[in-house]
């Protein structure tokens, strides 16, 4: 099972951005454990440069009836982390959840300092199996 999430764009210093990602159902997939996380930007994307400070956040999390029980993996545009288009990028898993039915998946980009504009179209792949 594979759980995918476009972003918006986002300029730098906006807030918080939340898209979903899917539904959790245990009867139509064969595991419940997140496998890995990928975050990929399109052909033609502007590339973002990691910087120390001045950064992006995206966030992978679990909610369960509407309330975020964990972020289980995130990646920082931080220094030597950058985003080139058609290069995916591992983020990593801090934590498994433990999912049930009618759980949700979310992806969060959030502004670090200043921040840094990101451009339409990154996707975020979540593996399950």
């Amino acid at each position: 099972m594979i759980f995918s999430a476009i972003l918006p764009a986002q300029a730098a210093g906006a807030a918080d951005a939340t898209v979903l990602a899917g539904v959790y159902s245990p009867g139509f997939y064969s595991g419940d454990t997140i496998t890995d996380v990928e975050l990929v930007a399109p052909p033609g994307y502007s590339a973002i440069t990691g910087a120390a400070t001045n950064n992006v956040t995206v966030s992978v999390r679990h909610i369960r009836n509407g309330t975020v029980l964990q972020t289980f993996a995130a990646v920082t545009t931080t220094e030597g982390t950058n985003l080139v288009p058609e290069s995916p990028v591992s983020v990593p898993i801090t934590a498994q959840p433990v999912l049930l039915m009618g759980d949700v998946i979310d992806v969060q980009m959030h502004q670090n300092g200043a921040g840094q504009a990101v451009g339409t179209g990154l996707t975020v792949y979540v593996f399950i199996s």
